[in-house]
């Protein structure tokens, strides 16, 4: 009975509403069509909401003593919700440039592991071809060894039966 789209001091409450819900809050809802109603009904606590007013204080007393502590208003919670999303905005941004340094940094890492990678095959590929290189010199130095044993023995004993002298055919 005493709710009024149109509230005064005296009522102890004023409407907080959102931009686009405030053209309901044009007419007396006396003047308003059932339409209206049903929007009004579906509309608290969603696009508008009661928030208690400060009432008068009589002298001696203290206007504070006489608001109960109670939920935030809608507003102030709209409020509360942004202050919120901006620090989770923050954060997100934050997290955001942390990732695509990690990002940098990891694709620095693997690019510097390639590179080791790639020595390391250098240097795999060079030691292979040394160890070639190095068991064909050993084999080769194996049958000249050989052969030089089996000539040592001629050496020596054409060295000490010549066969030829200065003289002649012996």
């Amino acid at each position: 009975m005493k709710v009024r789209l149109h509230s005064t001091r005296e009522d102890g409450y004023s409407w907080q509403v959102l931009e686009d819900k405030k053209y309901l809050f044009a007419k007396n809802l006396s003047d308003h069509t059932a339409k209206a109603y049903k929007e009004l009904c579906d509309g608290v606590g969603v696009s508008f909401e009661a928030v208690r007013t400060q009432p008068k204080s009589t002298p001696g007393q203290n206007a504070f003593n006489c608001i109960e502590p109670e939920c935030p208003s809608f507003t102030a919670r709209i409020n509360e919700l942004q202050v919120q999303n901006g620090y989770l905005s923050q954060q997100l941004n934050l997290l955001k440039f942390q990732l695509e340094a990690e990002i940098k940094l990891r694709l620095g890492v693997e690019e510097k592991q390639k590179l080791a990678d790639e020595r390391a095959d250098s240097v795999q590929e060079k030691l292979e071809s040394a160890l070639r290189r190095e068991e064909y010199f050993r084999s080769m130095a194996q049958k000249y060894s050989g052969a030089f044993a089996k000539l040592a023995p001629i050496m020596s004993d054409i060295q000490e039966n010549p066969g030829i002298t200065v003289e002649g055919y012996i």
